[in-house]
Parts: structure tokens; sequence; C-alpha cells
């Protein structure tokens, strides 16, 4: 394992054990514990077990603790004008994860990290939500994805999302979704949640997404699938094969980390292709365990889906739909490319794409003997 990963997994399991640690020791896991991103969360775990007599280590965690807190003041602070901007012009919105996920499933603001703000509107709304955010000084990051476009103020990012994935990559039927949101409440601001099957599914959407590359996107599972409750008589959690295959994967992840905890039958026992799963799931865990995740960019991010489709007809049809993404999108890097030979119009910039990608190809291969 990882140097510190066998006490930071002890920490996570609320196993930790500090007479038997030596203030050097839990240096180390804090370090290791800031690289998987779950730094404010194992803080608090090692203040109940922590010795006093280890200054170094006090100081640390009071640092931690204050920065933790400066932050989720100031991120929960801009979630909730935006959601109060949003209100007034007559907009919905769903927050995706951010603050108020972390004030639900950690229990409080301060124990998660964040880089950005997850904002889901309707399609219908994207004009009006971009010159909303213009009027309060945001200015556009890139041009509109697939699903998203993010936007920044200063040092605060936002990715304004009209969907949570590319539906050609997972299709998660974002009308349907909307039709189940729930209207609650953010420190008195009316805003729209997911339902908990939802929520759940877009957890383990979201670690896919990331091929699971840092303990954070577990722990927000194992906190997620204990903290989410889906209400009896709301339609099961698996919706679609598709969806079936993300939720086993998120679980078996999430179980990892969390032995004692308990996955509803509905997420597990109607998976066709159970086992390879929970062999994918073993393989990520151990490379998790063994070495830091390496950048995840476009490409290995759709092979990943490829590995999780089921065998077959399905998968071939999921290698179909990942050869059009390639061939279709177009994003900045593309508009970039084009640009070198004067070339503006988005239809050139699409005939250019294929070129762009031989070349980044030829460059990435590695050299011959």
């Amino acid at each position: 394992m990882r140097p510190g990963m066998q006490r930071l997994l002890e920490l996570l399991r609320g196993q930790g054990a500090a007479c038997e640690v030596s203030e050097t020791e839990w240096m180390t896991v804090l370090d290791l514990a800031a690289k998987e991103n779950v730094l404010l969360w194992v803080a608090a775990r090692l203040r109940t077990t922590a010795r006093p007599s280890m200054p170094m280590l006090d100081e640390r965690l009071r640092e931690v603790e204050r920065n933790g807190r400066i932050a989720a003041f100031l991120w929960r602070s801009n979630l909730r004008s935006l959601l109060a901007a949003f209100h007034e012009n007559g907009m919905p919105v769903i927050p995706l994860k951010g603050p108020w996920l972390a004030e639900r499933v950690y229990g409080d603001a301060a124990l998660r990290s964040y880089s950005d703000l997850d904002l889901l509107i309707r399609r219908s709304e994207i004009a009006g939500a971009e010159c909303l955010l213009t009027g309060l000084g945001f200015r556009p990051a890139g041009r509109r994805d697939d699903y998203e476009r993010p936007w920044y103020r200063g040092e605060l990012w936002i990715e304004l999302h009209h969907d949570v994935e590319n539906p050609l990559a997972f299709d998660a039927g974002i009308d349907a979704v909307w039709r189940r949101a729930r209207l609650a409440e953010f420190e008195g601001v009316p805003a729209w949640l997911l339902a908990p099957s939802d929520e759940l599914l877009f957890l383990c959407l979201h670690g896919t997404r990331h091929c699971f590359e840092r303990l954070s996107h577990v722990l927000d599972l194992a906190l997620g699938f204990r903290q989410l409750r889906v209400p009896r008589g709301e339609t099961g959690l698996r919706r679609s094969p598709e969806s079936g295959n993300i939720l086993a994967l998120g679980a078996m992840m999430a179980a990892r980390l969390d032995p004692g905890l308990s996955i509803s039958v509905d997420v597990l026992e109607r998976v066709r292709n159970r086992g390879s799963l929970e062999e994918l799931a073993d393989r990520v865990w151990r490379e998790r365990m063994l070495q830091p995740a390496a950048p995840v960019d476009w490409r290995i991010k759709h092979g990943f889906y490829l590995k999780i489709e089921t065998s077959g007809w399905r998968r071939f049809v999921r290698g179909l739909r990942h050869l059009r993404i390639l061939l279709t999108r177009v994003i900045d890097a593309d508009f970039a490319f084009a640009e070198r030979f004067k070339l503006r119009q988005t239809w050139q910039v699409w005939l250019l794409r294929p070129v762009r990608l031989v070349l980044t190809s030829v460059r990435a291969a590695p050299a011959g003997p």
C-alpha cells in the first residue's frame, strides 16, 4: 500500500487508534488525505483520537479546521446568493454536490472540500441563465459543452449544467429527473433537490466519470448510500441496464471503503454482469491503494464507460456511441486547432477535428526502440 494508506482507511472507517501511531505517521496520513481530497473529513476524525502530546499534529489540525470553516462559509454564502438570484428571476435550479450535499450527507459543509459549484438548469433556460450570470459579473470560460459550460467570477467557478452527462455517454432522462425533483430550502432560499434515488445515481455517475481517481469520490458514495434514503413507493433505483451498472459499480466501490454498508437488493441483485463489475471494482480499488491515479482525460473517461457496459450487444452499441461522440463533438481544443488555419466556422472546426485527434494520438504514442 501507499505510505499512510492503511491508517487513512482506518480513520475513514472510524477505526483509528492514536495510541499505536506516532506523530510523524499521522502527518503522513494527512498528506495522503490531502492528495485524496478527504483532508477535512479525516482531520475531524483524527481530532477525536489524537493524543494531546502531539503539538505539531494539533497545530496542523487546527489549521485544517480553521481553513475548512472559512472555505465552507464562503462556498455556502456564494451558493445561497446564486440560488436567491435564480429564484428571484423565476428560474428553477438544482445544486449538484457542493455544500448543500455536504450538510445533508457529511453533517457539516466544513467537512467536505469544493473546487466549484455545479448548478443544473433546464435546457430551455440556458439563454436566461447565462444572461443572469453575466449580470452577476460572471464570464464564460469556454464554449458550451455537451452538457455544461464553466463560468467564473474572480476565483469563484461555476459549472452551469443543462444535463448531467452527454446523453450519448449516459442518458439520465433529464426531463424525468426534473419531474422527480423536490422543492426545498437552502438557508431560507427556495431551491430544488434531486430525488434521493437520482442523487445517488448522480454520485455514482460522478465517480464513474472520474474513474474513482480519488477516495473523495468513494467517500461521497459511502456516506450517500447511508444517508440518502429512498422513500417507500418511489420508483426503484435501477431504471435501465445502463443506470443499473453505474449504480452497482458505485455501490461496490462504496462497500470497499465501508464494508459494513448495507446496499439495497434493487441495486445489486438484478445486474446481469455483476461478476465483471466486481472484478472491475477490485482492480480499481487495488490501483488506488497502491498508487495515485493517473490524470483522467476524455478518452480514459469514455473508455471506462465501455468497461462498465454489459458485454455483447450492449457493449457493441456503447462502442458505436463512443465513436459517434469522438467524431461529432467539438471542444475548445478543436476551435484552437482550426484557428491556426484561420478557420472559425463550426462546420470547418468539425471537419478538422479528426485531423487534430490523429495528430494528438501520434504525438502521444511512445517512441519505438
